[in-house]
């Protein structure tokens, strides 16, 4: 138990460390989605991601579609990717998950991620700031619970950008983005 302990502790470290390179001194627009990928070659904040990074591509597509059609242009350079996360933490924009972990580690069920994750937005962002809740399942965990403790949570729920949701997310984000 203890090696799966440390192994979990590990995880969260490598999924911090890639994020707080991008985290932004001023948050303007927290985005929460679910969790890393089960794959621990593909995360957001991940520089070097080959295939696979829906959410990133459909992120930078609404937000800097010359930069991101570049980036695919180019084979998904290293460099590009880079410049495309410099860009979004200039902008003020943080990805975090509701689970610090892939959920298929199944370490923490959706309930107690909750206070967990009110828990972490104490310290990192004013209540005023808007939060994006990505994916249905966290919008219906989150909202209500983010709301009550009052946060700025906007009332729209975005589906995950990948098995054919893509075009909705992407309707659906740059509407709120835009607001």
């Amino acid at each position: 138990m203890e090696n799966a302990t440390s192994d979990l502790q590990y995880q969260k470290e490598i999924y911090a460390k890639a994020r707080h390179k991008y985290k932004p001194r001023q948050i303007n627009t927290l985005l929460i989605a679910e969790a890393p990928p089960c794959n621990l070659d593909r995360y957001f904040y991940f520089e070097d991601v080959k295939k696979q990074d829906s959410l990133f591509l459909e992120i930078m597509g609404v937000l800097y579609p010359e930069k991101k059609q570049r980036y695919l242009k180019n084979g998904r350079r290293t460099d590009d990717k880079i410049e495309l996360l410099e860009m979004f933490k200039e902008d003020g924009y943080l990805l975090l998950d509701l689970h610090e972990v892939p959920d298929d580690l199944g370490t923490v069920s959706d309930e107690e991620s909750v206070p967990a994750l009110l828990k972490r937005l104490e310290n990192l962002v004013d209540k005023s700031t808007p939060i994006i809740l990505i994916k249905a399942n966290v919008f219906d965990l989150c909202y209500a619970v983010l709301k009550a403790n009052g946060y700025n949570v906007i009332n729209e729920r975005l589906p995950f950008p990948g098995s054919g949701q893509q075009k909705v997310f992407r309707e659906k984000f740059a509407s709120v983005v835009t607001r």
